[in-house]
């Protein structure tokens, strides 16, 4: 009777372990899943193409991306229309 009890006890122990490490492999298995959609929502977002035309094929850029001023060796603030 005592040997059933502990045959009994040790197969609800790995129930138990077996069913928390299907649930971790769930979890794991939609984190993957989630990171793969992501990665393709992000590789699928537009770009902007950006061109570059300046006369003499120097273009030096003002500021911390392309919005800032253009300076190719002269003041082109007045040919674009700023009050800088």
């Amino acid at each position: 009777m005592e040997d059933n009890r502990l045959v009994t006890e040790l197969m609800h122990e790995v129930k138990m372990s077996a069913k928390r490490w299907f649930i971790a492999f769930v979890i794991m298995v939609a984190v993957e899943i989630a990171t793969i959609a992501g990665f393709l929502w992000y590789v699928s977002l537009p770009t902007d193409e950006v061109s570059i035309e300046t006369e003499d094929g120097n273009a030096n850029y003002i500021g911390r991306d392309l919005e800032g001023d253009l300076y190719n060796g002269k003041d082109n603030s007045q040919e674009k229309g700023n009050k800088n």
